[in-house]
């Protein structure tokens, strides 16, 4: 029996998903102590509102799959909590130089590994990039690709298919072949980086029902209020080498940042305060269901490596705003300009 209408309804329910990338990929991995304990707090929020907790994890995040270990120790130590969370896995890369590996035979063996290092059942896999270095003529998307997903999904190894950095042609195209093994699409959504919402990825998830999956809605950081310069990132950070965080493009994004401090958390009234993430993560919520998108859902994953940002990032009776505030946003987007492209290196 298919799980894919299962974890398309579980997904439709969650507020907010958990991005596990944080805790493996550094030079020294949060400490399980501390890393297990904010885990634990997110599958909690998710019991409280009678739903799953998400995990989004990946083959590649840490040398050795050490982000797919970490997990596997976590449900080691808290067996009872797996039921309660839907984990999406990506993977089919080269964990060195990053380059897509579509192949049928790399899929599968990227698959078949990231289930034994995390000890068991993927609920969703996803290529972490199409691999169009294979991609025939004419083709749109790397089709071996996904014969290969949806063979494991038809074997029961994973339960369903998200696709991750796609364009809306691609999405329309693999959902075509491939679409009742497809649960959610993964890209990028953030008061930074609006494109999905511009470019028809957004609309065409609505459309197919496919729920959204919104990674780096702080904007890297930069939407919490925390980055006032280059020196407020580590050493090592890749932050480092992106344009956004440089000179005068970091000026003007931070323009950004004062107006959410100015207009919408400080004129909150006491007893119903709102931090500056808990903005960034309501305004990529409010899209759901709206008017724009009336069968789309989108899911914020902002990652969380300690239990203090957890309560902030998963507390969903504060991190909402009102009509008016979602308005006041979107008027003053309309005349911002992002500086520095989602990738862009400062040269």
């Amino acid at each position: 029996m298919s799980k894919v209408p299962q974890l398309r309804s579980a997904l439709k329910e969650i507020q907010t998903g958990y991005g596990l990338m944080s805790l493996t990929w550094k030079a020294e991995p949060t400490p399980e102590a501390i890393g297990f304990e904010a885990m634990h707090k997110v599958v909690e929020f998710a019991q409280q509102q009678s739903v799953k907790a998400f995990f989004n994890v990946g083959e590649f995040y840490g040398p050795e799959c050490r982000n797919l270990i970490y997990v596997k120790d976590f449900f080691a130590k808290y067996p009872e909590l797996r039921k309660d969370v839907i984990i999406s896995c990506k993977g089919a890369i080269d964990g060195t130089t990053l380059v897509p590996k579509g192949s049928y035979d790399d899929v599968i063996a990227s698959v078949r590994n990231s289930i034994q290092a995390m000890g068991g059942y993927i609920d969703i896999f996803e290529v972490a990039r199409l691999d169009k270095s294979i991609c025939a003529e004419g083709e749109i998307y790397p089709y071996e690709s996904f014969k290969a997903l949806s063979e494991l999904v038809e074997e029961g190894a994973i339960g369903g298919i998200s696709l991750s950095e796609v364009t809306e042609p691609e999405i329309c195209a693999i959902a075509k072949d491939w679409g009742k093994y497809l649960t959610c699409v993964e890209v990028e959504l953030s008061l930074f980086s609006t494109d999905i919402l511009e470019n028809g990825v957004a609309k065409t998830n609505s459309e197919l029902d496919l729920v959204t999956i919104c990674y780096s809605p702080l904007g890297r950081g930069l939407l919490t209020g925390k980055i006032k310069s280059l020196q407020d990132l580590p050493e090592g950070d890749f932050r480092k080498a992106l344009k956004r965080f440089h000179g005068d493009s970091l000026k003007q994004n931070l323009k950004l940042v004062d107006f959410l401090q100015t207009e919408i958390v400080d004129k909150r009234q006491s007893g119903n305060e709102i931090s500056l993430p808990q903005v960034a993560l309501a305004w990529v919520k409010r899209w759901s269901f709206s008017k724009d998108y009336p069968k789309g859902k989108f899911i914020p994953i902002p990652s969380g490596s300690n239990i203090g940002r957890v309560n902030e990032n998963f507390d969903e009776t504060k991190t909402k705003i009102t009509d008016a505030e979602f308005e006041k946003i979107n008027d003053f987007l309309k005349s911002f300009q992002t500086a520095g492209d989602r990738y862009e290196v400062q040269m």
